[in-house]
């Protein structure tokens, strides 16, 4: 379970008593409500189970001969690696979250387990290698393994017959440590050659065999292990990670149960004046944190925090049964895996299964194409696919296997948590190692299933192994290409020709696709192949050529005349989105493939951000032409992907491309709404490089554009200023303006500041005038403070302290008394607090000297007495919208910055009194606010929540979002600190707090779809 999971957990007894009232009498004692729950024996495991739709489960490893397993991978011979992940939950060395230190230290160990026998069941178990800490994953290259065991990835090999490894090597090195439940994990083959994993949540400062290389970031990786060549790709979570049949990427966190990896990091990196959407997105129709339906009983430390949860029988009364028990939805997803194999039914081939190790059950998705995405709906309603009443039951992960099932790994723990997360009173009557001596592996079978012993494909010929690579199950066909990779046999070139040419009977698209990925990792792939696989009669294997045919369609006229044709008339959206991508890699035709492709993509996100990638240099070209389209360009859909490419041509190093732009679009007649939308997405991005339209255009030879440029910013002064004119065009004109830079247009919006103008029109007047760079900005803003609607204050206050000139003004106005403290929202005093700029440190503690105590145990302690009130929900609602809804959602109020409060629910009074007041006590990394400075002198702040090769995306109070260019940026640092300020006693009350505790613990999960 990762930190939001861990957050519900427990926290004192001594203010509650057992019926949840506060303690009039003492509580029991605490060792008789924490019972240890005993384990069920091997023998007996397989009567705990519940499986749907005829399933059964068949035991083929466990204790001693395997014990925690988190990872497995088979050979080309059908024997398992397994990554045995002792140790957990501790580190041998101090760590941020473990100070103590103390753990294992090296214990984790890579099993080799076989069926000499082939009755389906491993009776050989082998130590393989040992001697390394927190094994996350295993996988099989060249007659060894892969083993990631952070900080290091390592290699081993056995190469004198004995099964244990005499062969070991550090390939890599840096991969974080910082928090057990965030390691990277879940190396995979894909189809490119290529060995990917999971990069978690803890980052990584990589090194490759002593050589440094870079920092990983919120991102996943893959290497060549043959060149061992590492490179950053699209991901970053917790564990889980998966392909599908096509080389579609699937990950999950910890309360997010199933995302698709939608966009590759090395299509978004070719455009530095991008700035580009999440990579990953989450697809469960449900909703991330999804319900879900256990059968295992609560564990008694989950009964203890719930009695704590209530403080009185009528408040019990008011909750739905749901938050009167310690579950009810995913709150530890782990080890996301597609179903690739052949034996089961059709149904079930490409669903994802997902476990839930707090729940003790295996949870499963159908995959509905979704545009160039997918939609994961629950496949079992009203209950799960597989169901365990014993709390031991720890399914981590999941693993295709050569017999065509899926094989369960089960830790086999009694408890999962991070240690820092529960209380010392419980944690002490708990041993969170117990089970490390634990583990089983289950063979997830079909009704009427007959096993078969899988193929020795080690020992195959290359016309088997080609044949493989039209088997029903992926193993086969997975291991059979790896083979052929690694043997690197020309004899098999002619047989995959043929598989791809048509010319064998019986070939399959998935056979097709494997021969093609063959041919390239033999370095054979012929034109004529690429022609044929670029008819295809599959849409998948039609995307797949288009990716292999970049490195040779610029010196092929043939295939550029494909690639063009497909432009025009190609109707699948993961087709058109390789298209969009991989013209981009094709100079001679990407102008033309992408003018064409932009008139068939319509309103698609998906598509668009994958054409966006291709156009960085062709962006002025491909906008004139399409504004020469008149039914484009007045298309909604045409106007929106103008105004990126005019983003992106603003942005860009080479004034021409603006300039070409603002030529075309303002030589039109008319068209208002598309001249803005072009003319201000070209003006942001000067903006954020500190040009002007006047310094642009001025520096040109002719000043006709720069007439029309201005004469437009005249026109939407005057309709700005038009009270007979309609809300939204006065909204576009004041937006418009803040790339003016004249005195009349600044006093336009200034008048738009008057308590007499619609709210929408304030708001839009402030946002225009923190564009603009003008000294008299500020006296602007703070003329009339006092008039302000509290949310237009907060719009002030944003556009002041975004830029450091500015501060000094705000600063001023408090210290004199034209401000008042208190009306200056807590975050924005932390962030001036602690800000970059040493001055405005000092000068900010100074002004707001009436500050926030360092010590924050002191001001939980000062809060306890509120524990024994009886909150009024209703006052507390309104705490909630006036303290809380900045950064939290309930309903239809507030914006989702910090975590769903339908989680932190579960929480006890005192363990929510202390996530308020204190926190950065246990503070999720994901949560950590960072402070990017930009090239042009602002300042942002905020969480991270995106973050691409060429941008990142910053998120604050009230949902606002930045996104700012790598390229533009001066300085990231993170501030070590939740996003969540502290000192908010100083602003809610005791009687407040109490009142804010009972409504937070009437919030419930949003309901699923």
């Amino acid at each position: 379970m990762g930190l939001a999971a861990f957050h519900l957990a427990n926290a004192p007894i001594s203010s509650f008593g057992a019926d949840g009232k506060p303690a009039a009498t003492a509580a029991p004692p605490l060792a008789d409500e924490l019972p240890r729950i005993p384990p069920v024996e091997p023998a007996d495991a397989l009567g705990t189970f519940t499986l749907q739709h005829g399933f059964r489960l068949e035991l083929v490893a466990h204790e001693p001969a395997v014990s925690d397993p988190v990872d497995a991978c088979f050979d080309e011979n059908g024997r398992m690696y397994v990554a045995e992940m002792h140790g957990y939950p501790f580190s041998h060395e101090p760590r941020a979250q473990q100070p103590q230190g103390g753990g294992k230290k090296n214990a984790g160990i890579i099993r080799l387990l076989e069926d000499t026998d082939d009755d389906g069941v491993f009776d050989r178990s082998v130590v393989f290698a040992k001697d390394i800490s927190w094994p996350t994953s295993v996988c099989c290259y060249d007659g060894g393994v892969f083993v990631l065991a952070p900080e290091h990835l390592y290699y081993f090999k056995d190469t004198d017959g004995d099964d244990v490894a005499d062969v070991r090597e550090i390939v890599y090195s840096g991969f974080s440590r910082a928090n057990v439940q965030g390691l990277a994990n879940n190396l995979k083959w894909g189809l490119d050659n290529r060995i990917y994993g999971a990069g978690g949540t803890n980052s990584a400062e990589l090194t490759h065999r002593g050589e440094k290389l870079f920092a990983l970031g919120s991102r996943d990786f893959c290497f060549d292990p043959r060149t061992e060549k590492l490179e950053a790709v699209s991901g970053g979570l917790q564990f889980g990670h998966s392909f599908d049949d096509w080389g579609n990427r699937f990950v999950c966190s910890n309360s997010n149960h199933i995302l698709h990896v939608v966009f590759e990091e090395r299509y978004f990196a070719r455009n530095p004046y991008f700035a580009a959407p999440a990579v990953a997105r989450s697809i469960a129709k449900e909703g991330a944190a999804a319900p879900v339906f256990r059968q295992s009983p609560p564990e008694p430390w989950r009964i203890v925090r719930t009695r704590r949860r209530a403080s009185d029988p009528d408040y019990r009364k008011r909750l739905p049964p749901t938050e009167l028990v310690a579950t009810g939805f995913f709150t530890s997803a782990t080890g996301v895996t597609i179903y690739r194999g052949g034996a089961y039914p059709a149904d079930f081939r490409g669903n994802a299964f997902i476990g839930d190790v707090g729940g003790n059950l295996v949870h499963r998705k159908r995959l509905e194409p979704a545009g160039a995405s997918f939609a994961a709906v629950r496949a079992d309603e009203s209950t799960e696919f597989l169901t365990s009443t014993d709390n031991w039951f720890r399914p981590v992960n999941f693993v295709n296997a050569p017999d065509g099932t899926l094989y369960i790994l089960d830790m086999y723990r009694e408890t999962i948590e991070h240690p820092v997360s529960i209380p010392e009173d419980i944690k002490a009557h708990l041993d969170l190692e117990s089970g490390d001596d634990r583990g089983r592996i289950y063979r997830l079978v079909p009704p009427g299933f007959e096993r078969t012993p899988p193929p020795k494909l080690g020992r195959a010929s290359a016309a088997e192994l080609v044949a493989a690579l039209d088997s029903p199950n992926g193993w086969n066909r997975e291991t059979a290409q790896r083979l052929l990779w690694e043997r690197q046999d020309g004899e098999a070139v002619a047989l995959l020709e043929a598989m791809v040419l048509g010319r064998r009977a019986g070939s399959t698209p998935l056979g097709r696709l494997h021969a093609l990925s063959s041919l390239d990792g033999l370095e054979a792939l012929s034109e004529r192949v690429l022609l044929a696989a670029l008819s295809d009669g599959h849409a998948g294997v039609r995307a797949h050529a288009i990716r292999l045919a970049e490195p040779q369609a610029h010196a092929s006229e043939k295939l550029t005349k494909r690639l063009l044709e497909m432009a025009e008339r190609e109707r699948d959206d993961r087709v058109r989105m390789q298209l969009a991508y991989s013209l981009g890699e094709v100079p001679s035709v990407r102008l033309a493939g992408l003018a064409a492709l932009a008139r068939s993509i319509g309103s698609d996100r998906d598509l668009r951000t994958a054409w966006l990638t291709s156009t960085a240099d062709v962006a002025g070209a491909l906008a004139e032409q399409l504004l020469g389209d008149e039914s484009f360009a007045g298309s909604s859909s045409g106007t929106a992907l103008l105004a990126e490419l005019a983003r992106m041509a603003g942005a860009h190093k080479d004034p021409q491309a603006a300039v070409s732009i603002l030529a075309a679009v303002t030589a039109i007649e008319g068209r208002l709404p598309l001249k803005r939308l072009v003319v201000g997405g070209v003006g942001d991005s000067l903006g954020r490089r500190g040009v002007s339209f006047r310094s642009l255009l001025s520096a040109q030879p002719h000043g006709e554009t720069r007439a029309r440029v201005e004469s437009l910013f005249k026109t939407a002064a005057a309709t700005a200023d038009d009270d007979g004119q309609p809300l939204s065009e006065r909204q576009a004109a004041a937006a418009l303006l803040a790339y003016a830079d004249d005195e009349d247009s600044r006093g336009v919006l200034a008048g738009l500041l008057d308590p007499t103008a619609p709210p929408p029109l304030q708001t839009a007047a402030v946002r225009a005038l923190d564009g603009r760079t003008e000294p008299a900005v500020s006296d602007v803003l703070l003329d009339g403070w006092r008039s302000y609607s509290p949310q237009l204050r907060r719009d002030v206050v944003d556009a002041l302290v975004s830029r450091a000139e500015r501060v000094a003004a705000l600063l001023d106005a408090v210290a004199a008394g034209a401000i008042q403290p208190g009306e200056i929202e807590r975050d924005k005093k932390e962030l001036l607090a602690n800000h970059r700029n040493t001055s405005i440190r000092d000068r900010a503690r100074a002004v707001f000297a009436a500050g926030v105590s360092a010590d924050r145990a002191q001001a939980v302690a000062a809060y306890q007495s509120v524990l024994d009130r009886h909150g009024d929900l209703e006052r507390g609602r309104d705490v909630y919208a006036k303290r809380c809804a900045q950064c939290h959602k309930v309903g239809e109020t507030g914006h989702q910055v910090g975590p769903d409060l339908a989680s932190t629910s579960n929480k006890s009074p005192a363990d929510l009194l202390i996530a308020i007041l204190d926190p950065n006590r246990e503070a999720q990394p994901n949560y950590t606010a960072y402070s990017v400075a930009t090239l042009e002198g602002k300042l942002l702040n905020g969480i991270i929540v995106a973050e691409t090769a060429t941008s990142l995306t910053l998120r604050r109070a009230e949902g606002k979002e930045d996104t700012v260019l790598r390229s533009e940026i001066d300085e990231l640092s993170s501030t070590g600190k939740s996003l969540m300020p502290d000192g908010l006693e100083q602003d809610i009350s005791p009687e407040q707090m109490a009142d804010l505790l009972a409504f937070v613990k009437t919030i419930t999960p949003a309901p699923s779809e």
